[in-house]
């Protein structure tokens, strides 16, 4: 098989020489990383190679990361994730680039990225290859290849532009809200970006967060959601 970055579920079962219904049944309770874009299951394969070699286990036992890979259903609250130095309501950047570089230097302030210039260019990458524009004034940044070399911890940095920003959207407007996933291991990244994908399906979440007058306002808006969604399924897998 052509080796790829990302595999679909028929690619992985061949990967992995299992059947299609098992590689989903692993994905729905977590065994396996993957994103579920729509109906399908997409699969980065070099989180695949770290889970069969076993990268879980080299996570520091104190590390949130090593909670958030245990929790099998994602139940862990983006609130824990992000704290108020990984929050700029007031983006300058006008341009994509100027963004990424203003999302690269607050990671590096909150002690989240070790070098803002290296986040950068690997942002800057990423975006030349496809924009992480999702439409609806939204965009999801992120590295293709997360690492320790990049980041320090786990957590989600959010920024806000009030003008918008030409992000190459697929809906070709102005994008005003980024969530940037940050972790050091690649086996968590892809359950980082699914758990802000579910944030972003909330009803009402991008005009809450547009009106949002500070940042302990964008804490209540996560522990509300949290609340509505978190609970629940904490106690259906109990």
């Amino acid at each position: 098989m052509e080796r790829k970055n990302i595999l679909t579920t028929q690619e992985l079962a061949e990967y992995l020489k299992l059947n299609e219904k098992t590689i989903i049944k692993k994905a729905q309770s977590g065994e396996i990383p993957g994103v579920k874009v729509g109906n399908q299951w997409r699969f980065n394969l070099l989180a695949i190679d770290a889970y069969i070699k076993g990268d879980v286990g080299t996570v520091s036992e104190n590390d949130l990361s090593s909670e958030f890979m245990k929790t099998a259903h994602n139940v862990i609250p983006l609130s824990r994730l992000t704290d108020e130095p990984c929050i700029n309501l007031d983006i300058q950047a006008t341009t994509r680039k100027g963004l990424l570089r203003e999302l690269a230097e607050t990671a590096q302030k909150a002690g989240v990225a070790n070098s803002s210039k290296n986040l950068f260019e690997e942002l800057r990458e990423r975006e030349q290859m496809l924009s992480t524009a999702i439409g609806n004034g939204i965009a999801i940044p992120h590295p293709r290849h997360p690492s320790p070399e990049l980041f320090k911890k786990m957590n989600v940095i959010m920024a806000r532009s009030k003008q918008g920003i030409d992000f190459h959207a697929p809906d070709d407007k102005k994008v005003h809200l980024f969530f940037m996933a940050c972790t050091p291991y690649v086996f968590v990244h892809l359950k980082l970006l699914a758990k802000i994908a579910e944030l972003l399906h909330t009803k009402n979440i991008f005009s809450k967060f547009m009106n949002a007058t500070s940042k302990s306002e964008i804490f209540k808006i996560l522990l509300e959601v949290e609340r509505i969604y978190i609970k629940p399924l904490e106690e259906a897998h109990a």
